[in-house]
């Protein structure tokens, strides 16, 4: 037996959709988004009305020992808490701890990013060069520039002092540079005293949150303390000395 299909297209049943002149009201409600919202607000006006009769029967003589453990505000409503516990005093020092290790880390690396700059751009050495000889005789009678064969007026440089067969030398220690290149070495050597700038702040920044982690931490343990101001209003602590075993 042949099976009846049905091969006559159906008529395609589309959702009406929301006029040109009612396109600022959004989309057109359809009966699933009613019944959604009217479900909604028979919830809400249950929910209420359950308050509503719940503080119509309210004793005021009622009690519970919860009462005791509750507050409210000047408006009457309940102050709850959102369920974090309190953290002990070694958590609190743990987590300091943390805090100032990571603080620290941060400040070495833009010491060590520092350094690296200051090499790079030149900056002069704050040590200075001893030499040491036999006896006060070799002391009293050493000159410097025969040390190292420069001459007097190369004594004061600590980089780049350049020995007497350079200066005798008729070819240029130092080349020629181009003026468009020099251009370019002065702008990247700006660059980089602004970016040598901004980390030096960085790291002063970075070492007053250690200093005050370091004091915070250190304000949680045991021991006599007495807070000090200096002249400049900065607050102080200072530990009493106690003997240890």
């Amino acid at each position: 037996m042949a099976k009846l299909v049905h091969n006559v297209q159906k008529k395609q049943h589309r959702e009406r959709s929301q006029t040109s002149d009612r396109a600022k009201y959004g989309l057109l409600e359809k009966k699933k988004d009613y019944r959604l919202r009217a479900a909604d607000y028979h919830k809400k006006q249950a929910a209420l009305k359950a308050l509503r009769q719940k503080a119509a029967q309210y004793n005021p003589d009622e009690y519970y020992h919860a009462m005791t453990r509750k507050r409210t505000d000047e408006d009457g409503i309940l102050i709850t808490d959102r369920g974090n516990e309190a953290l002990s005093t070694e958590q609190v020092k743990l987590y300091k701890s943390q805090d100032v290790n990571y603080v620290r880390t941060m400040r070495l690396n833009e010491l060590q990013k520092i350094e690296k700059l200051k090499n790079k751009l030149g900056f002069k050495a704050g040590g200075k060069h001893t030499v040491f000889v036999d006896n006060e005789n070799d002391a009293e009678s050493f000159k410097a520039e025969e040390f190292f064969n420069t001459d007097e007026s190369m004594l004061d440089r600590k980089e780049n002092r350049l020995r007497i067969d350079q200066l005798e030398t008729s070819q240029k220690v130092v080349k020629d540079i181009d003026f468009e290149d020099k251009e370019k070495v002065d702008k990247q050597k700006l660059a980089d005293f602004k970016l040598l700038k901004e980390r030096m702040e960085r790291e002063k920044q970075l070492r007053e949150v250690e200093d005050r982690l370091e004091t915070t931490k250190e304000l949680m343990k045991n021991g006599s303390k007495k807070k000090m101001y200096d002249d400049d209003g900065n607050v102080h602590f200072k530990w009493t000395n106690e003997r240890k075993r």
